[in-house]
């Protein structure tokens, strides 16, 4: 199995044993959302917590990126976003100013940093424990939590060290 792994200035929140947990079931591969033209030939796409928000002109810049993802999610692709990741899928990313910035556009929300307030807490998800910890809030949604083909996205940060991340998907069909 093929595992890509966005990691860049945008995309840096993971925990280390979840990245050994994938390494125990398939070759993961890092890419960047914010320089690279594509994404990887790959069996699971991961986009991680970070802070898109500061790199809003080259995540939103970085089209063919962009098309890439959306594509391989409606494809059907496995993927999990989580926090950040999941904000990148949404149609836009409003910031502070109230400047609209086009994302990937898989999920119908959209995702804003005008009035953020820190959300913080311990979560279950799916059988899963994390954590929350965000200033940004999807517009008109206030608990989003998104299955959708094989997507899986929320602001839950996941921990998944001591189980399998496969099974996400376990009870759910293409």
């Amino acid at each position: 199995m093929k595992i890509a792994v966005a990691r860049d200035e945008a995309f840096n929140f993971t925990y280390r044993e979840n990245i050994d947990r994938l390494r125990e079931i398939g070759e993961v591969i890092f890419f960047s959302p914010i320089h690279d033209k594509k994404l990887p030939l790959s069996s699971l796409l991961y986009l991680p917590g970070g802070y898109p928000e500061f790199f809003l002109k080259e995540l939103s810049a970085n089209t063919s990126m962009l098309t890439s993802i959306h594509d391989y999610i409606e494809q059907g692709g496995l993927c999990l976003a989580e926090c950040g990741g999941m904000m990148y899928l949404c149609r836009h990313i409003i910031d502070e100013e109230g400047t609209l910035w086009p994302m990937a556009a898989v999920l119908p929300d959209d995702a804003t940093m005008q009035g953020k307030r820190l959300h913080l807490g311990y979560r279950d998800w799916l059988g899963f424990r994390g954590h929350e910890f965000h200033y940004s809030s999807i517009v008109g949604n206030p608990a989003p939590y998104y299955i959708y083909k094989n997507l899986r996205a929320s602001y839950v940060h996941l921990y998944w060290g001591d189980k399998n991340i496969l099974d996400l998907w376990k009870d759910f069909t293409p």
